[in-house]
């Protein structure tokens, strides 16, 4: 069996790509689909770098749902706690559901992952940590952006068409939100100075209009 990796991430490293992508297309002015794919990946870019924000040293506390609520049959659910049990042979119950929310947790949606973020005590992991605090402009914005995002993925049949200035109304306030998430909360941790080095460059090449 090969077992060569051919493809490998992370909670970070996806957050970045998304934010690279969504420097990609915002670009393309004259890109036909331009509008699709930056509404996909600031969305990706968004929720990758609130997850970071809050996720902490134990994101299976903080960002994940509930086991109850992912696994809504009790049955079900002592019973995967029962083949976790055997199959890592643990015993402490506490691990036991680390381990069965990392098999089987999914996150909490963007808006509670996004509330985290505006909460203090979800926030202040250093001394130096920062709340986030959005503006009307920037609920709005990530309202739109959700609805549309959420559109496109799961797309009815049906014509589809916006209207007015869409990285106005959208883009750059989103683009506000995830600079402080990445660069200004001081709750992401880079391991790498090259990563927050493409953060930082992607950020100088989308607009100046976010760079003051």
């Amino acid at each position: 069996m090969d077992l060569t990796i051919t493809y490998s991430s992370n909670e970070l490293e996806n957050a970045i790509d998304y934010l690279e992508q969504t420097s990609y297309y915002y670009e393309r002015k004259n890109y036909d689909h331009r509008f699709k794919w930056l509404m996909i990946s600031l969305h990706g870019a968004l929720y990758g770098f609130c997850v970071l924000a809050v996720k902490g040293t134990s994101p299976t506390q903080t960002v994940y749902k509930s086991l109850d609520k992912v696994i809504n049959n009790k049955g079900r659910l002592r019973e995967a706690r029962e083949i976790i049990s055997k199959y890592y042979n643990v015993t402490d119950e506490t691990y036991i559901d680390i381990y069965v929310q990392l098999s089987k947790g999914k996150l909490l949606d963007i808006y509670n992952v996004l509330e985290r973020c505006q909460n203090e005590s979800d926030m202040r992991m250093f001394t130096d940590s920062k709340v986030l605090v959005l503006s009307e402009e920037q609920s709005l914005a990530i309202g739109k952006l959700v609805n549309h995002r959420n559109q496109f993925a799961h797309f009815k049949p049906m014509q589809y068409a916006i209207t007015g200035d869409y990285d106005f109304s959208i883009v750059y306030p989103v683009l506000e939100v995830i600079r402080f998430l990445a660069l200004e909360s001081n709750n992401v941790m880079y391991y790498q100075e090259e990563q927050r080095v493409r953060v930082e460059n992607t950020f100088t090449r989308l607009c100046p209009k976010i760079n003051g």
